[in-house]
């Protein structure tokens, strides 16, 4: 088999060190009524510090000051199959929420093994209610069996919402979903719910990698058994993986930001690194490995060990600065815990640290993160977990900016700790992973000097991205969190609204002059589209009914989306 090596090495941490983050759990005491089954839990992105919880039964609560609301937030229960697996799964708030009222849930309809994936309207009067009649069914997939339903989804950076397929359940993938890409079972799915692609409502990305091709328009990657939990670094834009194994092996995936779908994850010719059925892949196939991955069995066992991932999410909070770009993970039933971050790039490497936490947690079924970046988790039994972290960090980063100033880019960082420090690199990408930088200068630390600033002459037409390496004196090294700086804005597109005319125009930088502009209203339905000339302005044509609209450009530059009202 020929490997597709997106990640070479790992280096693996089971003992404490200096820098060994330890994880805890506290139960928290809430009020109101009783958390029932939770499955998943978020933000919606507004900053109102409410956690939404779903129940499996096919509810979902909001917790906001440790009190759980009197009132659904959605109850669709007479709707949903709460069996096993089966049971109202996901929930994904649109990333403009609440200006585009949406959320977006996975359930398994009543006394069937069909996932439907549906979108759902916040009620105008009341922020706390979703319209239970407004159910826009989007996917409908009928499995194999009863168990297998994954059920998360998550928007990504790209504007695109991400669902996870199991194979459709029973054991061994008997129906050979997995490879099969004419089936949406056991895949990644890849959809634009801003715009609707007649009968579909919604539409298929250009560049989905079966598009065009034999395979289903949907599919962005395959070769998943059962990815239970997924989610998107939301500093860097990674998606990360938790795919529950079958007979031996548990596993960890991670695709950097910007990588194009068609990935193969290799099941069922492949559990974890290993071989499972062999024969049903050809010998030139091509896999994407995974990350890491646990054993079922093993003694001793220095990676940890279990029967059932829950996949978790790169905490990006401000409150523990050790656990900073960590992936937690958790398994169900053993309860070992993992961090793996990030240490290198080109080719990637990876610390994994490994928690026993028997005692700690018990059978965590998910985690979340709130709007500030904090993580948390639950299990069936109703608790809900905050996480936290200790240890000594020989950096800890107080404050990292980056900014356009007059000649180029600012970048200011400041260290409430630094310890065995000698240089640091301001580092330069284009990309957010920073597969490729460029060292733009280096600095020397001064004694108790904590703050720094040093201004990069350069000027970009597009995102560029910051971060500084502290070389420490013993070969490691300590990153800080990443920094975006936009375009100049010039090199945007820009809105002028002419009310005289009742008339919207788009100023379009060079760059942007190419591909197409579409107007969308806020249910995604698309008003027009055409392509766009060299003309440096372009005026929108008016729609028949006055409202809030949504207007999108897609070119060689990328996408650029703007609300706008007539």
């Amino acid at each position: 088999m020929i490997r597709s090596i997106l990640f070479l090495c790992f280096c693996l941490m089971s003992t404490l060190g200096s820098a060994q983050p330890m994880l805890g759990f506290t139960a928290l005491s809430l009020t109101g009524p009783a958390l029932v089954q939770p499955v998943d839990i978020t933000g919606c992105g507004d900053g109102s510090g409410r956690l939404f919880i779903v129940e499996k039964r096919g509810t979902i609560r909001i917790v906001q000051n440790n009190t759980v609301l009197p009132d659904f937030f959605l109850d669709i229960e007479d709707q949903v199959m709460n069996s096993g697996e089966r049971g109202l799964l996901g929930l994904a708030f649109h990333p403009l929420y609440p200006a585009s009222p949406y959320i977006y849930v996975n359930y398994v309809i009543d006394q069937t093994i069909t996932n439907r994936i549906s979108r759902f309207t916040l009620n105008p009067n009341n922020p706390n209610d979703i319209d239970e009649n407004s159910e826009l069914e989007l996917i409908t997939q009928t499995g194999v069996q009863s168990n297998h339903k994954a059920g998360d989804l998550a928007f990504g950076h790209d504007g695109y919402l991400y669902i996870g397929m199991g194979d459709g359940g029973g054991g061994g993938d008997p129906n050979n979903t997995g490879q099969n890409i004419q089936i949406l079972l056991g895949k990644m799915l890849r959809i634009d719910v801003n715009a609707m692609q007649p009968p579909l409502n919604y539409a298929i990305p250009p560049d989905n990698p079966f598009v065009g091709v034999s395979g289903l328009d949907e599919i962005w990657a395959y070769g998943m058994r059962n990815p239970w939990r997924i989610s998107f670094d939301r500093t860097l834009g990674d998606l990360w993986i938790g795919d529950v194994g079958q007979d031996d092996w548990e596993e960890v995936d991670m695709v950097p930001a910007g990588t194009p779908g068609g990935m193969n994850f290799g099941w069922d010719c492949k559990e974890g690194n290993h071989d499972y059925q062999p024969n049903n892949c050809s010998g030139n196939t091509v896999f994407t490995w995974p990350v890491f991955e646990y054993p079922h069995t093993c003694n001793p066992c220095p990676d940890g060990r279990g029967v059932s991932l829950t996949g978790g999410f790169v905490y990006r909070g401000s409150e523990y600065p050790i656990l900073q770009g960590c992936y937690v993970c958790a398994d169900y039933v053993t309860n070992f815990l993992w961090m793996i971050k990030q240490t290198g790039e080109n080719p990637p490497t990876f610390d994994v640290y490994v928690q026993d936490g028997t005692g700690l947690v018990s059978g965590i079924v998910t985690f979340g993160e709130d709007d500030d970046g904090e993580l948390y988790a639950s299990n069936l039994g109703g608790t809900l977990y905050s996480v936290s972290a200790s240890g000594f960090l020989p950096i800890q980063w107080e404050n990292v900016e980056a900014s356009i100033v007059t000649g180029g880019n600012q970048i200011e960082w400041t260290l409430h700790q630094g310890i065995g420090i000698d240089v640091f690199e301001v580092q330069r990408s284009l990309q957010s992973d920073f597969v490729d930088f460029t060292v733009v200068t280096t600095v020397t630390p001064v004694e108790d000097q904590i703050s720094y600033v040093y201004k990069d002459p350069y000027i970009q037409s597009q995102a560029v991205y910051y971060r500084i390496a502290a070389k420490m004196q013993d070969g490691s090294i300590e990153y800080s969190p990443i920094r975006r700086i936009l375009g100049d804005p010039v090199s945007k597109p820009s809105l002028i609204f002419a009310p005289n005319d009742n008339t919207w125009r788009i100023n379009l930088p060079a760059p942007w002059r190419n591909g197409e502009v579409a107007l969308y209203d806020v249910q995604g339905k698309e008003i027009f589209t055409r392509k766009l000339s060299t003309d440096q302005q372009v005026e929108l044509t008016s729609p028949i009914i006055p409202g809030s609209y949504f207007v999108k450009i897609r070119g060689e530059m990328g996408t650029w989306s703007e609300q706008l009202v007539w």
